[in-house]
């Protein structure tokens, strides 16, 4: 338990630390490009691992786009239960 939460943790500050970087080295994007990037390579690494040809994902843009919405609402939605048991 306590180990995986300060492994999470670190890949957070070092998340953090890329997207800042990126956004200041990269004129013209804001940390919002940079998280749509990450959740769109994430998205076609996971269609590599599970195995695209025995698994038939859609992967147009608005699929995208909607799976990028939900994962955004999902944190949203975990935050503000963290918020409110704090």
């Amino acid at each position: 338990g306590l180990g995986v939460a300060r492994q999470r943790k670190a890949i957070v500050k070092g998340l953090q630390a890329s997207v800042s970087e990126f956004s200041e080295d990269v004129v013209g994007t804001n940390p919002k490009d940079v998280m749509d990037i990450l959740l769109l390579s994430q998205y076609f690494d996971t269609l590599s691992t599970v195995g695209a040809n025995s698994l038939i994902l859609e992967h147009d843009p608005s699929t995208v786009a909607n799976l990028q919405r939900q994962v955004g609402e999902s944190f949203m939605t975990s935050s503000k239960a963290k918020d409110l048991l704090s």
